[in-house]
């Protein structure tokens, strides 16, 4: 016989992280990168490269930065948690390095956080209700050697791009609605414990 905590079985009200974080990111990088530059999300199958430049996004690591944090309703309980998501984005083809550099410019800026805040609440009303995201930093920009189908070589660039993510997790809770007491008189016979 297996022994259970007693809790029935019931699935986890999770927001989407992932999608929510590359879909806020890649509506930063539309707004500040030039307006015919594509943004994509790589490690795509069957996706061919577009023709001129183009920037690539790949989740790089999902890692908790806080502990979590539990409250309660009256029939559910919520965890807290807070998430550091790093983002590679990987910027090809002419004027790469310009690219880059707005990049790493905007996103470590009061602007790129004030971005996301409103992004977050024309997102509110969904359900489950999307995680906050939060520019935390940029790591350095560096040139990647790239040598494309035609044995050229082509301007790349990359940048590690590190938001915060929180958001919280609903799971079922079962409460008691009413408690029975029974007082013991401790004094008396009947109170006292048995040897």
């Amino acid at each position: 016989m297996v022994e259970t905590s007693g809790y029935p079985t019931a699935s986890v009200s999770l927001p989407p992280v992932t999608a929510a974080t590359t879909t806020a990111l890649r509506a930063f990088l539309q707004t500040i990168l030039p307006p015919d530059l594509p943004v994509l999300l790589a490690r795509q199958n069957r996706m061919a490269a577009p023709n001129g430049p183009f920037a690539l996004m790949a989740l790089l690591l999902h890692q908790q930065i806080a502990t979590s944090a539990t409250r309660y309703t009256a029939n559910t309980r919520i965890i807290l948690q807070q998430q550091d998501i790093a983002v590679q984005v990987s910027l090809f083809g002419v004027g790469a390095a310009d690219n880059v550099q707005r990049i790493s410019t905007v996103f470590q800026n009061g602007w790129a956080a004030e971005f996301f805040m409103a992004f977050h609440q024309n997102t509110l009303g969904q359900t489950p209700p999307p995680p906050r995201i939060a520019p935390l930093y940029a790591g350095p920009a560096r040139q990647i050697p790239f040598v494309n189908g035609e044995r050229q070589y082509e301007e790349h660039w990359q940048i590690d791009l590190h938001l915060q993510a929180s958001f919280a997790l609903s799971f079922p809770q079962p409460m008691a609605s009413a408690a029975r007491l029974a007082l013991a008189d401790v004094t008396s016979p009947q109170g006292s414990p048995s040897a």
